[in-house]
């Protein structure tokens, strides 16, 4: 997994208590992945990797069928506009994967498998290191 700073930090300072009860087991997870990640300036990440405010094509593994979604922190998620929680399944195994990657998550029917087609718009590629 890699990360950049500024993510990292920021994910750190929003993990807190009110966040933690809604989804412990995938905060935990994400806070573990965090622990052995590689930490990067952002002007460091590969334009390949998903970050913080990234907007991801996805397509399901087994219809095909695509997808955009966007990984946010927890309070700039809206299901409306395919903006999904870092906090969340989808948004913690999306986070530091690269194009090409096959991620998973539980879906209603069992475990969908997903692969990252392409990143349409990374704020670190783009300049935005604000975001």
């Amino acid at each position: 997994m890699f990360i950049t700073i500024s993510d990292y930090e920021r994910i750190r300072e929003v993990t807190d208590d009110s966040w933690k009860g809604k989804n412990p087991e995938v905060i935990d997870r994400l806070m573990e992945n965090l622990k052995s990640a590689k930490v990067l300036p952002p002007g460091n990440i590969s334009g390949n990797i998903v970050t913080m405010n990234s907007c991801v094509m996805l397509k399901n593994v087994s219809t095909g069928q695509q997808a955009d979604i966007t990984v946010t922190y927890p309070h700039d998620a809206d299901n409306m506009q395919r903006k999904v929680s870092v906090f969340s399944p989808i948004g913690s195994a999306l986070l530091g994967c690269q194009v090409g990657d096959i991620v998973s998550w539980k879906v209603p029917h069992g475990l969908g498998k997903f692969q990252i087609v392409k990143i349409k718009y990374q704020p670190e590629a783009a300049g935005d290191y604000h975001l």
